[in-house]
């Protein structure tokens, strides 16, 4: 059964499901560009998580292998708005919806992204199996309910960014 986090933040997993960058994700339909926009916040928010967390976890060398690959964009206000905010605290709940994304949604999302040529070696993690120990542990600290919450509605922030700013290049 889904511990107390899971259920605190579900509705905001499922907005980043539902939201059009989400959609086009899920379909394999999403650009380069928007790719590197989405890896670039993600890097930004890492760079803040990793080092609290075990090495096997952190995921900063590996989004930047994959953003070596692709068009360089800037980072997303979003996320350098809220990793300032997580500078000196404990990430612990961003890090619970990051390696949540990666593990669940990313793995899923990659085989059919792979195909599209648009790089995926964040989601792959040495040791997956103490990954998803340490997500199901975390799941019960309802506690980290309001920084989660706040990692998904940085998430959401950073999609709208992107969309906006491919409609803005759009003739």
């Amino acid at each position: 059964m889904p511990g107390p986090l899971w259920q605190a933040t579900r509705d905001l997993h499922h907005a980043c499901e539902a939201h059009p960058l989400g959609q086009r994700m899920a379909a394999g339909n999403i650009t380069r560009t928007e790719w590197a926009g989405w890896l670039t916040a993600l890097r930004t928010l890492h760079q803040i998580v990793d080092p609290a967390m075990p090495a096997h976890m952190q995921r900063d060398t590996l989004l930047a292998a994959d953003l070596s690959v692709l068009p360089p964009v800037p980072p997303r206000r979003a996320a350098l708005s809220f990793a300032r905010e997580l500078c000196g605290a404990d990430t612990t709940g961003a890090a619970y919806v990051l390696h949540g994304a990666h593990r669940s949604g990313g793995r899923v999302l990659a085989p059919t992204l792979v195909k599209r040529g648009l790089p995926c070696a964040h989601v792959c993690y040495r040791d997956p199996e103490a990954v998803q120990a340490w997500v199901r542990a975390i799941r019960d600290r309802g506690d980290l309910a309001d920084q989660a919450r706040a990692t998904f509605a940085c998430l959401l922030a950073v999609m709208d960014e992107i969309v906006t700013s491919q409609q803005a290049h759009q003739p």
